[in-house]
């Protein structure tokens, strides 16, 4: 599975940008400069040339500037102050933002926890391909925290995230599967092949 800003490292985030990301009102060399200070380790200067790089529209910058709020990294640990940056990266439609604010909201870290706030960040996540996403969305079927309890659902996402080459999913896919009928296997197959076929527009239950 691959990881995720905090998991991946804020310098990779620095390094590999992101994709997709929108054109920039500016921030270009302020984010270089963040990414190089980064890599020297002088961290406190690479969060106040990230924000510099926010300040003048630098989209991008925030993710790491996010991540680096949530592990007290250069600046002062504050998870309330990067589950503000990560919402605005999420509406923006960053998957990397919207699958960490689901793992926020559903762990309660920045926030209260929010099983629904954290379904609907990993929704739109995992209907971008984001294989940590889906396999979280399985779990939260399985266990009915924040949606309506379905096995069948849950086997459904998990068979998604194995699509995407989720490891994890790969694990809760094969412990779920020997619970269930076989008449519930197929229909959760038959659910995740046509929300596959659709790219995410026909997921049935959601």
């Amino acid at each position: 599975m691959n990881k995720r800003l905090n998991y991946v490292g804020i310098g990779l985030a620095l390094a590999i940008g992101l994709a997709p990301l929108p054109a920039y009102a500016g921030g270009d060399w302020e984010y270089e400069m963040a990414r190089r200070l980064f890599e020297t380790g002088d961290y406190a200067q690479a969060a106040l040339r990230l924000q510099e790089a926010v300040d003048k529209g630098h989209s991008a910058a925030r993710l790491p500037l996010a991540a680096m709020y949530r592990e007290g990294t250069g600046v002062k640990q504050d998870p309330e102050k990067a589950i503000q940056l990560f919402t605005i990266s999420a509406r923006e439609g960053y998957p990397s933002a919207q699958f960490t604010l689901g793992a926020m909201y559903r762990a309660g870290e920045g926030a209260q926890v929010d099983y629904k706030l954290a379904k609907k960040w990993f929704l739109a996540a995992a209907r971008q391909g984001d294989e940590g996403s889906q396999n979280n969305l399985g779990t939260m079927y399985e266990a009915g925290r924040g949606v309506r309890s379905s096995q069948v659902t849950a086997l459904m996402w998990y068979e998604i995230a194995v699509a995407n080459g989720s490891e994890r999913g790969q694990i809760n896919y094969k412990r779920l599967k020997r619970k269930l009928s076989d008449d519930e296997v197929r229909q959760a197959q038959k659910r995740a092949h046509n929300c596959l076929q659709s790219r995410y527009r026909e997921c049935g239950e959601s």
